[in-house]
């Protein structure tokens, strides 16, 4: 049996593929953002956790980029994050959320592999086409993002386009039965993405001042909700889309302003989860746990 790589190769791997000193190593260009959480009056009954009995509650956000560079062009067609911290009386919760309900890999073997595989070759500053097609053929779970992300164009705004924790966790209810689902964050602006003119024209900087000017008209609103699983979709592949439609509202997020770069030092953990919610036996959200835990935080110090 293969054992899985630890925290340090993944992030070795990640800062191989151009990590920029003082910078995260993923989701390196980003902006922060102030609000607050209102949770759903119904939601204990679902998730019976104090962190929903007790709202409103402030949130810390961090919206991103994906990848090391912290210049790239935000019309990039890769992922956008939204990472919030909701800040409870006794207790913290984390959300990891991306722009596209699967992960890049559905285990750390094959995320190491892939990063490994999309590293510049030294001698050409480029990657090396044989490496990763010979990765492609070993891991074919990692050709679904990249396909899904090529499907359309970036979103227009940070505001515009849906979040997903991609993988599962397990709620306690107020029955004392644990259920799983993934987080879904839905905007009350709807779904948009660039148009070919706007791909074309608008600067490589854009979604700062976009946020500035839609803050001006009032909060920015996200609907939180739990996706339930339908039967056989996978508790531990974040890799594959779920099937399941049935959504639990838990609540709206309202981000009410920009804020200063205080967020770029925090460390937003997918494990960060209040008394209620626990981990699945995902192994790519525990690897990533791991590697978030202290390397991360250490090497942007």
């Amino acid at each position: 049996m293969t054992t899985p790589p630890g925290r340090q190769p993944l992030l070795d791997a990640l800062t191989h593929l151009g990590a920029h000193a003082g910078k995260r190593a993923s989701h390196a260009r980003g902006y922060c953002a102030v609000g607050h959480f209102v949770p759903h009056d119904d939601a204990v009954h679902f998730a019976d956790l104090a962190i929903l009995r007790d709202g409103p509650l402030p949130a810390t956000v961090r919206f991103s980029v994906g990848g090391s560079d912290p210049a790239i062009s935000e019309k990039t067609r890769n992922l956008r994050g939204m990472a919030v911290r909701l800040h409870g009386v006794h207790e913290a919760y984390d959300m990891v959320l991306v722009s596209e309900p699967i992960f890049y890999a559905a285990t750390p073997v094959s995320f190491l592999s892939y990063l490994e595989a999309h590293a510049a070759d030294p001698d050409t500053g480029m990657p090396d086409p044989q490496r990763i097609a010979a990765h492609e053929l070993r891991h074919p779970d990692t050709l679904r993002l990249p396909a899904l992300l090529a499907s359309h164009a970036a979103p227009a705004s940070y505001a515009c386009t849906s979040y997903h924790s991609t993988h599962a966790f397990l709620f306690t209810g107020a029955d004392g039965a644990a259920r799983p689902a993934r987080i879904m964050a839905a905007p009350e602006a709807g779904v948009r993405y660039l148009s070919e003119a706007e791909e074309r024209q608008l600067p490589p900087a854009f979604l700062e001042h976009e946020m500035d000017e839609r803050l001006l008209q009032g909060p920015i609103r996200f609907q939180l909700y739990a996706q339930l699983p339908a039967p056989g979709d996978p508790l531990d592949d974040p890799s594959m889309p779920w099937r399941g439609g049935t959504r639990v509202p838990l609540g709206v997020l309202l981000i009410t302003a920009l804020a200063d770069t205080s967020c770029d030092f925090m460390t937003f953990m997918p494990t960060r989860l209040p008394a209620g919610i626990a981990a699945s036996d995902d192994p790519m959200l525990l690897a990533r746990a791991n590697a978030y835990a202290s390397a991360s935080l250490a090497r942007r110090r």
